[in-house]
């Protein structure tokens, strides 16, 4: 049975798995068993870590973010011209740092105490449960830590070849980075 999406139920500890359309039905009761996608999983995976690399890049407050098997965006409450090519080789250079990446878990009470490390301008990391999930970069978080309850590689390396494909002006002082994974072509130029 292909599960097409996933969303919370009646609290965020409750998981719904959504059954794509023409899929088998399910008796109450029946054992069912979970395959994930891997290599759908492993790209979004480091896609997602690609993004954390550009918010460290790029120090703004994120406005927006999606991100996709093949291409991702990241929106940053900016006004300034950035120059994509070198904003790639930063990247990549993150990247080819091999640094590791690990999760580690702070109280809420020690998140409130330190609100600049939540990057997002307008979504605050879910608090409640007693504890938050901090994804973290390098040796002792010296490249970043930041709130975040997604799914990452374990070293930067495995990231692999990303590019800026584009910046977009979102309004005055919002721009919109689109990351992808480089092809033959673009990884030649980086």
């Amino acid at each position: 049975m292909e599960i097409a999406t996933t969303r919370h139920g009646d609290t965020k500890d409750i998981i719904i798995h959504v059954p794509a359309a023409d899929q088998p039905t399910v008796l109450v009761g029946e054992k069912l068993v979970l395959h994930i996608d891997w290599p759908r999983r492993y790209k979004l995976m480091r896609m997602h870590t690609a993004c954390h690399l550009l918010s460290v890049v790029c120090q703004y407050p994120i406005t927006g973010a999606a991100v996709g098997e093949d291409e991702s965006r990241v929106d940053f409450d900016m006004s300034e011209t950035i120059d994509k090519d070198a904003v790639t080789a930063t990247m990549m250079a993150l990247v080819e740092g091999n640094h590791p990446v690990y999760l580690q878990w702070i109280t809420d009470v020690e998140l409130a105490a330190n609100p600049d490390i939540v990057k997002s301008k307008n979504v605050r990391p879910p608090m409640g449960l007693g504890r938050v999930s901090l994804v973290c970069i390098g040796e002792n978080a010296s490249v970043d830590s930041q709130p975040c309850g997604g799914t990452h590689v374990s070293e930067t390396q495995e990231v692999g070849a990303i590019h800026i494909a584009k910046i977009e002006k979102k309004g005055k002082e919002n721009r919109r980075f689109r990351i992808r994974f480089a092809t033959p072509e673009t990884a030649s130029a980086l």
